[in-house]
């Protein structure tokens, strides 16, 4: 890359990557087939999921109300990250993933996550499933347009079920359960829960490695005595 353009790609980088609260984007882990064990797979892309943290921010005053189920798109309680992440396989079966998000919109607040996890192959190329099992962190590091710092740490649980009914061609069904601290500094903290089920299609163009992931679904969110339905979809090329 030439000297004189590096510099105003990492600048637009920098630039998508900023925005509010952390959203949870899950299935953190989402491994549809057995994939390539002689390959690293990288994939980058927007995930969309709910901000766990909203109704503690709604009751300190510094969401506004909050909707719930009334608006589950709400820009306070629901958002879109860019999502990069790496996987490695470590043999046959097992795979380490490594991932990177950041908040899309909403300049100026950064809201950025990691995720670390592995996954086990079980079954044929053409019919199989894969239990993974990451740990997440996220903070928007106190630079949001509030007082306080909002950050999340917790595990998740995902088994993609899937299915390759033709050479470059995944199917599956990914449901997921999560556990994590909701941390709203000073003075909140609260445990919550998201649980819910993606369908996903992994599709190969031609005979590259180039891929498009395409997912949807919904999850349902649980912080404190707080529930509400949360949407969650992405869209990731890989290769």
């Amino acid at each position: 890359m030439p000297r004189r353009v590096r510099p105003f790609v990492m600048t637009a980088v920098m630039g998508v990557l900023a925005g509010c609260t952390p959203t949870t984007a899950g299935p953190m882990v989402m491994r549809l087939g057995p994939g390539v064990p002689q390959q690293n797979f990288f994939q980058l892309g927007l995930r969309a999921g709910p901000r766990l943290n909203a109704p503690q921010l709604s009751e300190r005053g510094e969401n506004g109300t909050f909707q719930g189920d009334a608006k589950p798109f709400h820009n306070d309680q629901w958002g879109i990250d860019i999502d990069g992440s790496v996987t490695v396989p470590v043999s046959d079966r097992l795979s380490w993933h490594v991932g990177l998000q950041g908040e899309f919109v909403g300049l100026p607040a950064p809201g950025y996550g990691v995720y670390s996890g592995v996954s086990y192959y079980i079954g044929s190329e053409k019919v199989g499933m894969a239990p993974a099992l990451s740990l997440r962190g996220a903070s928007d590091f106190g630079l949001g347009d509030t007082d306080s710092t909002s950050s999340l740490f917790g595990v998740e649980a995902t088994c993609a079920f899937t299915v390759q009914p033709e050479p470059g061609m995944s199917l599956g069904l990914v449901p997921f359960f999560s556990v994590q601290q909701s941390l709203v500094n000073p003075g909140s903290q609260v445990t919550t829960h998201f649980y819910g089920a993606v369908v996903a299609a992994q599709l190969k163009f031609g005979e590259s490695r180039t891929k498009l992931e395409l997912s949807g679904g919904f999850g349902r969110a649980h912080s404190g005595d707080t529930s509400w339905n949360a949407p969650v979809a992405g869209v990731r090329g890989g290769r």
